[in-house]
């Protein structure tokens, strides 16, 4: 099955100023970039879910993690 996916061109080439992940009063779970910019995307995820984040770097092929944060 391919992989289906989403994406937002009008955060392209926006610096992000910070991001939040938290539960929105209705209780879902909701992602909130804000740009430096005052302009924000906000992501509502309506299903049940377990987020696993990691930061990390690539480099000439290379993927090094630099952090993995704990699930949600």
């Amino acid at each position: 099955m391919p992989m289906s996916f989403m994406e937002y061109p009008e955060a392209t080439g926006k610096t992000v100023d910070n991001i939040r992940f938290y539960t929105d009063p209705s209780g879902a779970p909701e992602l909130h970039i804000r740009f430096d910019d005052s302009t924000a995307l906000t992501l509502r995820f309506y299903v049940p879910l377990t987020v696993e984040a990691e930061l990390y770097r690539t480099q000439e092929g290379d993927v090094q993690t630099l952090r993995k944060y704990p699930d949600v």
